[in-house]
């Protein structure tokens, strides 16, 4: 049995009402297979539940890890998609649903919430209009989003929120800080940068170093919606002092695994780079072999990363890469409702003790994870959608 910390499903991932000015996930997750859940794409569609779980509790039997995140596409565009996270939540010691919340009823918010262990994580550039104007093409989606926010904290759940920073919003963080802080739930504020082919256009270097300084700089009143501090210092370097490259390992493809309802698997949850498998054409228990296994987690596993997509990556799950580096204790770490639950936690602990034993081990044993990658190898992962 492998173990894991997480697994990622992405549902109908081609499928989103919103345009976003930076978003390049939903256009590529058409390489990875039409949607078998949406193909209508249309509202009403209903996601082929059976089906997923079947796949879902197939790559179970190989893979076991305590944690999901569900996402889209836009997840609540269709029909049953509250049906998929209830039955998910009975497999599952905690449930994360990723979501922009312009299809989040305070009905659906109260049904989730009411399950105990599932969470929201909503993507969210800010509290005014303005910031969210790579977002929101029209005041009543800005409308509809708030709405959201206000039934998710009124359930009290914890909430985490995805920033994805950039010139329009970059200079108000405090403002949305101060603002988080007034609701009546538990907040984590995790800022992403613009990443990809979209970065220099959508978050100018002046930018970028002011907010990286207003990163160092954050008050101690808003710790209470903050993760832990090693997280936005880290970030702060990346966009200044590093210049927007990657220097510190990523161990991500050893904590998560992706499977799409398609019947993809990837390796990573957050560069979606390629498929190295498929349940639906391979039958789950050939897929699952290749997990942990493809040459792939070799490449991204590198350090420093020399993949280009990982290269260029900063994302919310670097708070984990923090913990199994040492830079965080699990205390710190366990701020995050992700990994709140015991059994994430004791899973988080397996996974920082195989770390350790893997740079214990001899330097010969070690030596092809620190060796430069064969010619024309990271091809394959040149270009990828990013989350």
């Amino acid at each position: 049995m492998k173990r894991f910390l997480y697994h990622d499903l992405i549902v109908a991932g081609n499928w989103c009402n919103l345009k976003c000015s930076y978003c390049t996930s939903v256009a590529d997750a058409g390489d990875f297979g039409e949607a078998t859940s949406a193909s209508a794409k249309k509202r009403g569609a209903s996601i082929a539940v059976p089906d997923v779980l079947a796949m879902l509790d197939g790559l179970r039997r190989h893979v076991d890890a305590p944690v999901i995140r569900v996402s889209g596409g836009e997840l609540f565009l269709l029909a049953n998609a509250a049906d998929l996270v209830t039955e998910l939540s009975a497999r599952y010691a905690h449930v994360q649903v990723l979501t922009n919340g312009t299809e989040l009823t305070p009905a659906i918010v109260a049904r989730l919430s009411g399950l105990g262990n599932v969470g929201f994580n909503l993507s969210l550039d800010g509290h005014t209009p303005q910031m969210n104007a790579m977002r929101w093409r029209s005041p009543r989606l800005g409308e509809r989003v708030m709405a959201a926010l206000e039934a998710i904290a009124a359930a009290g759940r914890p909430l985490e929120i995805t920033m994805v920073v950039s010139d329009a919003n970059a200079a108000h963080l405090c403002d949305f800080l101060a603002f988080l802080a007034t609701l009546p739930c538990r907040v984590v504020l995790i800022p992403i940068p613009v990443r990809g082919f979209h970065a220099g256009r959508l978050f100018g270097l002046a930018s970028r170093w002011a907010f990286a300084e207003a990163l160092r700089n954050l008050p101690g009143d808003f710790a209470p919606v903050l993760g832990p501090a090693a997280y936005y210092h880290r970030l702060a370097d990346f966009l200044d002092r590093e210049n927007g490259v990657r220097r510190h390992r990523c161990h991500l493809t050893a904590a998560a695994v992706q499977l799409f309802d398609t019947g993809a698997i990837t390796p990573c949850p957050v560069g979606w780079t390629a498929e190295i498998a498929n349940v639906r054409r391979d039958g789950i228990d050939a897929a699952s072999a290749v997990i942990g296994e493809h040459k792939l987690y070799d490449l991204m596993q590198r350090d420093p990363p020399r993949v280009p997509v990982c290269r260029s990556c900063f994302s919310q799950a670097d708070v984990i890469n923090l913990y199994l580096d040492g830079a965080i204790d699990l205390e710190e770490l366990a701020v995050m409702p992700l990994v709140a639950a015991p059994a994430a936690r004791q899973r988080l602990i397996e996974l920082k003790a195989a770390r350790t034993r893997a740079l214990q081990a001899p330097a010969e044993a070690r030596a092809r994870f620190a060796a430069p990658a064969e010619s024309g190898s990271a091809s394959a992962v040149t270009v990828a959608a990013e989350r």
